[in-house]
């Protein structure tokens, strides 16, 4: 059991409709599945997360495969292991757990936590077998020493909070964008453009794997253009004609770039 109370810390109490700890704290499952475990106290504006429309358009966009050689990277260096269990924190709408459901993990070992209600209600909705929960990843209400797998992709944590909920012995991997992720649309967009910095260690653990997962994609169709645009910060920064006009492409071709680092917590 991974789930402790998001006001006291007790464990929780996994019930059909209701989850709760001794202190009487009680949460309601959703009818699709999840369960809110993020205190109104800790929300900085009524919707946090990405928004519906973010999320839909993120979700066509990674159905169409094109983060295809990113998922068999992440299935390899989280292979299923009986017995294990597996917490995807900032999981979006749960595509990264359904291809590593996909890869041979077991529903019931897999779990994700998102600050959007939106996403984590799609993700459940796609998905019976896992585990979902809205919460802030500032604040897991996961207890100490509890995950054997930790993924974030992509996803802002505390290095203190992701520490305290790996098992020694257990493994975190870390996937964020290498220093030439889109870069030709970073050209398009903005005046200057800078690449991104290389991602700092993590501390308290230690490094076991460290790779790059480099490939072109291209995008065709105004449709797939603007999901794509739609899903990411793009949406909102650089320059807006640039984007409009980016829009209005029959196709574009991009490179994804990504650093996967996996790390262990040492007993």
């Amino acid at each position: 059991m991974i789930w402790q109370c998001p006001l006291c810390a007790k464990p929780l109490t996994l019930g059909k409709d209701t989850w709760h700890c001794s202190n009487r704290h009680s949460f309601d499952r959703a009818r699709e599945g999840y369960v809110n475990l993020l205190p109104v106290y800790r929300k900085r504006r009524k919707d946090p997360g990405d928004s519906t429309e973010m999320l839909h358009a993120r979700r066509r966009f990674l159905r169409a495969g094109y983060y295809r050689p990113l998922v068999d990277a992440i299935t390899a260096l989280l292979p299923y292991q009986s017995g294990r269990r597996l917490l995807d924190i900032g999981c979006g709408e749960g595509y990264y757990l359904r291809q590593l459901e996909s890869a041979g993990w077991h529903g019931h070992a897999l779990a994700g936590i998102d600050i959007s209600k939106s996403g984590v209600r799609m993700a459940a909705k796609a998905d019976s077998g896992a585990q979902f929960v809205v919460s802030s990843n500032a604040n897991l209400p996961v207890a100490s020493n509890s995950v054997d797998h930790l993924l974030r992709v992509f996803a802002p944590a505390p290095d203190s909070e992701m520490l305290r909920v790996i098992k020694e012995g257990g493994h975190f991997l870390d996937v964020s964008p290498g220093p030439d992720h889109l870069w030709t649309l970073k050209g398009h967009l903005y005046r200057e453009p800078r690449k991104h910095p290389a991602p700092k260690l993590v501390e308290g653990l230690y490094p076991e794997v460290d790779m790059r997962c480099c490939f072109p994609f291209e995008l065709r169709g105004h449709e797939a253009i603007a999901d794509f645009l739609a899903m990411t910060p793009f949406a909102w920064k650089g320059n807006r004609e640039a984007r409009a006009e980016l829009e209005r492409q029959g196709s574009l071709v991009l490179e994804a770039d990504f650093i996967l680092r996996r790390f262990v917590r040492r007993k």
